[in-house]
């Protein structure tokens, strides 16, 4: 039995549509199975009575590869450039405070204590080692500077940038050059110093380095460091699958995957695919660009190993929540991106985006537009697979 396709990816998210777009301009053919009946995984706009609500990312940062990608798809006059110094703010016994991102932020912040404040501070002065084995962030920030530091401004950053807990979070695998700063110098602050030493080349070296520096400039001068569409974070899928709509099959899910067929008694290369809508076919190569939950029984059968570890990888139950009301109606200024809350505060409520006051677009004149991302209150579906209420709860 002969191939019927080159390359198959499931899952036209946003990684499987750049990865089958990559394919398409490298001269591969391949086919895009997606279960739903549009592009865009978690990443969906919705659009309605002049309003646009964004159900997944908010004004996302841009890094390079898929700045290139923007710019490929020509969308760039399409792109709103977000305010980077847009304020954040960080929700405490009810009120809100600004979170601090200077040393004199830092000092005059009532989110943290004399103590907290001198700990952070000091931290270059003083000396310690991480452990032998790996700890959590949570337990690195409470080693080096204390519960009050963790529980203000460290849990409400990662849940929201990560919707992630810091108690499970491992500093290895998260922060590796924390560790690594701490290990070799002593301190986090030290360490960094020796290693933006260490990468100095010497006065040989200026020249390639000069030149290195122009060619990273040229490609990154118009880089953004967050942003929109002004249509929409949808947008860019929608014009990846506009690429793809020849490649692209929606509304079937990938039901089984195995290894090629045996040929002289030994098992050829390749995939065999069986489709939801009853069709089967060969693939020479295979991408799954799907979730671990959706990944992971479809290699149960024939690459077991994997599938396991794909089980076992944990996805935090999210919802969100957009709403929009009359400008008169909110009190508060709206001056800056949202705010985040901390676990201590009791809400269900990780954090919230003023998306009107970083996009005066997304909302009719009078309006304010914002969205809320709130935790499930029960933990025993974080795992994979363990419940439909983890898998669509974005």
């Amino acid at each position: 039995m002969g191939y019927t396709k080159k390359a198959v990816v499931v899952g036209a998210g946003i990684c499987g549509l750049a990865c089958a777009y990559r394919l398409k301009k490298l001269g591969i053919p391949c086919l895009v199975l997606e279960a739903a009946g549009r592009p865009g995984g978690v990443i969906a706009t919705v659009r309605r009575n002049g309003f646009l609500f964004e159900t997944g990312p908010q004004f996302p940062r841009f890094p390079e590869p898929v700045w290139r990608l923007v710019q490929e798809l020509e969308l760039e006059k399409e792109f709103i450039y977000g305010d980077k110094k847009a304020k954040r703010y960080i929700l405490r016994n009810g009120r809100m405070h600004p979170a601090p991102f200077s040393p004199g932020a830092l000092i005059g912040t009532r989110l943290l204590g004399f103590t907290s404040k001198s700990r952070i501070l000091t931290e270059g002065f003083r000396s310690s080692k991480p452990p032998a084995r790996e700890e959590s962030l949570a337990g690195f920030v409470r080693r080096k500077f204390g519960n009050e530091v963790l529980d203000n401004l460290v849990d409400p950053f990662v849940s929201t940038i990560f919707f992630a807990d810091p108690e499970k979070m491992g500093m290895e695998s998260a922060f590796p050059s924390l560790v690594q700063w701490e290990r070799e110098g002593g301190s986090v602050v030290r360490g960094a110093i020796l290693a933006q030493r260490a990468k100095k080349t010497p006065a040989n070296g200026k020249q390639a380095l000069a030149k290195k520096k122009r060619e990273k400039l040229h490609v990154t001068a118009a880089l953004p460091t967050l942003g929109t569409f002004q249509s929409g974070m949808a947008r860019l899928p929608e014009r990846l699958a506009e690429e793809l709509r020849d490649e692209t099959i929606y509304e079937v899910e990938a039901t089984s995957v195995t290894r090629g067929p045996e040929k002289d008694g030994a098992v050829a290369a390749g995939w065999q695919i069986g489709l939801s809508n009853g069709e089967r076919f060969t693939s020479e190569h295979l991408v799954l660009a799907a979730p671990a939950y959706v990944a992971a029984p479809l290699l149960a059968g024939s690459v077991p190993q994997l599938g396991s570890l794909l089980h076992a990888i944990e996805y935090a139950p999210m919802s969100a929540t957009a709403s929009a009301y009359d400008r008169a109606q909110v009190a508060h200024p709206l001056d800056g991106f949202g705010f985040m809350a901390p676990r201590r505060e009791g809400l269900r409520t990780i954090c919230t985006f003023w998306n009107s006051s970083l996009f005066p677009g997304c909302g009719p004149e009078g309006k304010v537009v914002m969205t809320s991302f709130a935790g499930d209150a029960d933990d025993s579906c974080a795992a994979a697979g363990s419940g439909e209420r983890c898998r669509t709860g974005h």
